[in-house]
């Protein structure tokens, strides 16, 4: 009984202290800002991506530009398609934090939080592979150098 009391007052004392209200507040209005450029960096990614390889693709077969304008504009949306979902943990952590404490719902605040986990998980992960691919860059470039000079 004692501690469901305890947790209970736990939980309504953190939607009750101004101060952590107040930053969270600014956080979700400047993450939801930082989701938003997101979201309009992805449609400039895509848009330069067509133009790539509707446009440009023409101009490098008739300039024999070694690598295909299609194959980058590819690169492109790939690109877009993996920045969507940091974009998306943040748009969602933003408009859920500010929604649970205007209403003290606990259960969006978890949700936003839930979200903000993600949004680091998957940043981590993909600092991660990038520096793998680093790593397997210099393992292959190196030799390759090293060849060359001979």
């Amino acid at each position: 009984m004692e501690n469901i009391e305890n947790k209970e007052q736990n939980e309504t004392s953190f939607t009750s202290n101004s101060v952590i209200n107040e930053y969270l507040i600014a956080t979700s209005k400047w993450g939801k800002f930082l989701a938003i450029m997101g979201y309009i960096g992805m449609g400039i990614l895509i848009l330069i991506a067509i133009l790539m390889m509707v446009g440009l693709s023409q101009f490098s077969k008739i300039s024999g530009m070694g690598v295909p304008m299609t194959l980058m504009g590819f690169v492109y949306i790939i690109i877009a398609v993996i920045y969507y979902f940091p974009v998306n943990y943040l748009y969602k952590f933003s408009v859920r934090i500010k929604k649970g404490l205007n209403s003290k719902d606990l259960p969006m605040i978890a949700s936003g939080f839930r979200n903000l986990k993600s949004l680091f998980k998957f940043m981590g992960i993909l600092t991660i592979v990038i520096i793998s691919i680093y790593g397997l860059i210099l393992v292959i470039a190196v030799p390759l150098i090293l060849l060359l000079k001979h």
